[in-house]
């Protein structure tokens, strides 16, 4: 089912991002019908759409990845895992990556992760990873890694850990080698950024008005949907109730 509204929170963690779309409302879910035949001029302006579009979902997913952080405060070793061997095709490294996590939850069944690929100047791919394994030696990683060589060490805090790592791990979405391809890899049993739009927007913000701390306000334009005011809060108490019902 559709919905249409012109204002969206985010919760991820700590962090709450208020999104005001004040020329058009958003349109989510609806039925876009069958799809007209296109001539020179469509695929001209299409490219130039699909090109912007390509933009906005790396943006998109830097969002994400930070927001997934942020939703997960046991995520707390920095973990990276290189290849023995010169491989240089990221889906054979993502396949062996995904092979791995698979051997890591057998081994230690509370295992969850987020990873990234990375090319290296010499054009190989290894993976980082922000991870919740404590207090594993790393002997006992390399050989659950099996294909070369790891290195762990325990984040050190920061005040938003998900934008200050965030920085390091998506220096390669614009790099040719990952189009089309997926951009991180995460255990599904982590926490997801939670999410309410239209009136429940203004419920929340009245009761927890109390426990936001202003950090930035600022206004955007989005060629799709014209001027966006963004506001980001912190939430002054940590480990609270939060006044949130998925029924309002």
């Amino acid at each position: 089912m559709g919905e249409v509204f012109n204002k969206r929170l985010i919760i991820s963690g700590f962090e709450v991002e208020y999104y005001h779309y004040k020329d058009k409302p958003v349109y989510r879910g609806f039925d876009r019908g069958p799809r007209k035949k296109r001539g020179e001029e469509d695929i001209v302006v299409e490219e130039k759409v699909q090109t912007e579009k390509a933009k906005s979902s790396v943006d998109r997913t830097r969002k994400e990845i930070r927001r997934r952080i942020n939703s997960n405060p046991k995520l707390t070793k920095f973990l990276t895992l290189t290849f023995r061997d010169e491989i240089i095709d990221i889906d054979i490294a993502n396949r062996k990556l995904n092979l791995f996590t698979q051997r890591a939850r057998d081994r230690w069944s509370e295992f969850q992760y987020l990873a990234v690929p990375e090319f290296q100047k010499s054009g190989r791919v290894h993976h980082h990873l922000i991870c919740n394994l404590r207090y594993v030696r790393s002997e006992e990683i390399e050989k659950v890694w099996g294909e070369g060589f790891i290195k762990i060490k325990l984040l050190r805090k920061t005040g938003n850990l998900g934008l200050y790592l965030c920085k390091y791990l998506q220096k390669d979405m614009f790099d040719k080698r990952m189009f089309r391809k997926k951009k991180y890899f995460c255990s599904q049993s982590l926490e997801k950024p939670r999410e309410m739009v239209g009136k429940r927007v203004e419920l929340f913000l009245n009761k927890n008005s109390y426990n936001l701390k202003l950090i930035r306000e600022t206004t955007f334009n989005n060629k799709f949907i014209g001027e966006v005011g963004y506001t980001l809060f912190n939430f002054t108490t940590l480990g609270l109730d939060l006044k949130w019902n998925e029924n309002e």
